[in-house]
């Protein structure tokens, strides 16, 4: 049977709602604290191991939770430093930020990190210098390109199984977020909102299509798609109308998250993303 990814990014909602209200770095709430554990927990339950993207400045401040995601068993992948999208920082600033996210994460975890995957998945062209950037950096493969059609990101032309990106500094593996197609449009089933706004039955059946080619998908999930909480913004970032609605679009549905990765994981064999990348070299 096709081995297949499961995912977490983990970065804590309100962390990531503080810097972009002022720029600053606050501490994380404690909903991470609840539901890495929680997912760990399920991860047991459906007896897979999976690949967790590690947010720098959240390891950081809760470098026990890095430690408890490796002591079970799982893959620790970055999910950079500091939550900044690729195309707004210098080459210097990137190489700077993948060094040190891949130094402080390995420190933590005392194993190699080689799996990245980049914020808001902002990789933006398959010709991309990020790419040369990763292997200079030490990472051995990437799963941050989406492809389809580009709304906040994408890159429609990628192809949607692994495949190897070159670079002047030579190839890199890439694992492309799961996708399907109906008719002639392809759409992203991978993870996030797009796993709560599909019914279960449509993932599935887009699953045991894809197990069926022997084309693995990659899923990914959030911790905070996981609490039992309403998420919510505060002070004048919560008056704006935009982010009014990028709030309700991550409380839609939240409790539908669990019930259908157990039902999909019944059919689907999970595999760290990093042995997913072997197989593509062997």
């Amino acid at each position: 049977m096709t081995c297949h990814g499961l995912s977490f990014d983990i970065e804590d909602w309100q962390q990531l709602v503080d810097l972009r209200l002022d720029g600053t770095v606050g501490e994380p709430s404690s909903d991470i604290d609840e539901c890495v554990p929680r997912i760990l927990e399920l991860c047991d339950q459906l007896h897979v191991k999976a690949t967790f993207f590690v947010l720098g400045m959240l390891a950081k401040s809760r470098p026990r939770l890095v430690r408890s995601i490796a002591a079970r068993g799982h893959e620790i992948a970055s999910h950079s430093l500091n939550h900044k999208l690729l195309h707004r920082m210098t080459p210097g600033e990137l190489l700077e930020d993948l060094r040190g996210s891949k130094r402080l994460l390995e420190d933590l975890a005392g194993s190699e990190v080689t799996g990245f995957r980049a914020p808001e998945f902002s990789v933006q062209r398959l010709d991309s210098p990020c790419f040369a950037a990763l292997l200079e950096a030490g990472f051995t493969y990437d799963s941050s390109v989406f492809p389809v059609p580009q709304l906040r990101y994408g890159i429609a032309e990628a192809p949607h199984a692994p495949f190897e990106i070159q670079t002047p500094s030579g190839a890199l593996t890439e694992l492309p977020l799961a996708t399907t197609r109906i008719g002639s449009w392809r759409i992203p089933i991978a993870g996030g909102s797009y796993f709560r706004l599909l019914p279960a039955w449509f993932i599935r059946r887009a699953a045991r299509r894809a197990d069926e080619r022997e084309e693995p998908l990659v899923f990914y999930f959030h911790p905070y798609e996981f609490t039992r909480r309403w998420l919510y913004a505060t002070g004048g970032f919560a008056r704006n109308r935009r982010v009014g609605k990028y709030v309700a679009l991550h409380n839609f549905a939240t409790r539908r998250i669990e019930r259908s990765l157990r039902a999909v994981s019944e059919q689907l064999d999970f595999v760290p993303l990093r042995e997913l990348a072997a197989a593509r070299l062997h």
